[in-house]
């Protein structure tokens, strides 16, 4: 194998019209890093002026040389550049010179191809552009202008909307009015559809109105959480959409409600003179999980050193010992984990049958009840059908994770683009 096509292959190189000498890898410092220097030769015979589109060879005489430096791919570790001699011509039929095009780089560009492509692959991994930057040798402007230039968001206004569509919202940017920002998924094939910057009703009615109105009407289903004005929005912009309440939120309220119930009473009691009352309070401070978790998976089996009450129990044992020594939170307990046992089994008669519960219950439980009985008709949809918004979930906190490496963005734009590049929602353009 030729000096050339040794090189050529370690360079992932398929231009044919460069050459290599034998010697041709030096060792230099550039910009402050010792650098591997490839020496090379591009020299073919023009049969075109790119100016005048002359086509006669004879016309066209080469016309001396220049020397361009390509940032390629690292080699052992080695930051590696590609030093180019370039042929030049001259068209005799305008006067005009203009030099030999390679496929390594495009033109006026000193960063190779290779490079970056390698750039578009690392994007759609959850690492920050400072990151991406620093493994390739670039700057943090350089790896933004090659995402826009090889990515574009999705138009979603030239395609259909599903028949179900699942509805949240997550924190963007600092930038963005409202504070948040809405995302909207297929409820089917969980594809991320769009981001939208602004969460607020006027704006989502604004953005909905570029959807023609049969596309609208072919929706079929749309799950949301307890957020107000998506309901007026689905009723406006949606005519024959039904609501489902996410599952998940239906018990994150419930769960919220106990959990506050809880905090208020070992709160109570540690402020207690009483030792007894004082360290059932300690108690309910240390094992509060097991108050949290649902019934059906605390362990009745395994008996291990508790030694909040110096003594061998098991979850439910421990369980029973803390409701018995607060009475006052037994209710509240006891609703929380019927409400549980109705969204487990999609059981909607027996949830009804919970809102209309007349145990005396702290204030808190009255308010969630009533929520209940304001979104009875879409909690029931919820129990009924299988779509949910945990894909959406999901996805939140995989955004969540490419915030925090990225330390931020501050451009909602750049932010949009990169979620949907990590998420194949974005078009990758040549």
């Amino acid at each position: 194998m030729s000096h050339t096509q040794l090189i050529k292959e370690m360079l992932d190189i398929l231009d044919l019209s460069i050459t290599f000498s034998e010697n041709c890898l030096t060792k230099e410092k550039y910009k402050g890093q010792i650098c591997h220097i490839y020496h090379g030769s591009l020299t073919y015979t023009a049969q075109e002026c790119i100016h005048c589109n002359h086509k006669i060879a004879s016309d066209i005489v080469r016309w001396g040389t220049t020397t361009v430096r390509l940032l390629m791919n690292d080699v052992s570790e080695y930051r590696t550049y590609l030093e180019l001699k370039k042929q030049r011509f001259k068209c005799k039929a305008c006067q005009r010179t203009f030099v030999a095009d390679t496929s390594v780089a495009k033109k006026h560009c000193f960063i190779s191809e290779k490079v970056r492509w390698s750039v578009v692959t690392r994007l759609k991994r959850n690492t920050s552009m400072t990151e991406i930057a620093a493994q390739k040798n670039l700057s943090v402007s350089s790896v933004y202008r090659i995402m826009k230039r090889f990515y574009r968001p999705l138009n979603p206004f030239r395609t259909t909307l599903p028949k179900v569509l699942c509805f949240d919202e997550f924190k963007s940017v600092r930038g963005v009015s409202g504070a948040m920002s809405f995302i909207m998924m297929d409820g089917k094939t969980h594809r991320l559809l769009d981001i939208v910057e602004n969460r607020q009703l006027p704006f989502l009615e604004r953005y909905f109105c570029h959807f023609p109105r049969e596309t609208r009407e072919a929706v079929e289903w749309i799950v949301i959480d307890m957020y107000a004005p998506y309901v007026s929005l689905v009723k406006k912009m949606f005519p024959n959409a039904q609501l489902i309440i996410d599952r998940f939120h239906i018990v994150q309220h419930i769960s919220r409600t106990f959990r506050n119930h809880r905090i208020k009473e070992t709160k109570h009691l540690l402020k207690s003179k009483e030792q007894k009352l004082y360290q059932l309070g300690k108690q309910l401070k240390r094992y509060w999980k097991l108050l949290q978790k649902d019934e059906s998976k605390l362990d009745y089996t395994r008996h291990l050193w508790r030694s909040g009450f110096k003594t061998h129990l098991t979850e439910t044992e421990i369980v029973d010992r803390l409701l018995k020594g607060c009475p006052a939170l037994r209710t509240g307990y006891q609703l929380y984990q019927d409400f549980l046992y109705a969204v487990r089994k999609r059981d909607h008669a027996s949830f009804e049958e919970l809102l209309t519960n007349n145990d005396v219950l702290p204030d808190g439980y009255r308010t969630t009840l009533r929520t209940f009985q304001k979104f009875l008709p879409q909690i029931k949809n919820a129990l009924k059908q299988r779509y949910s918004n945990g894909p959406l979930e999901c996805l939140n906190n995989h955004i969540k994770v490419l915030k925090r490496n990225a330390y931020g963005f501050r451009s909602f734009y750049n932010f949009k683009l990169r979620i949907m590049i990590r998420h194949g929602s974005a078009l990758l353009l040549n």
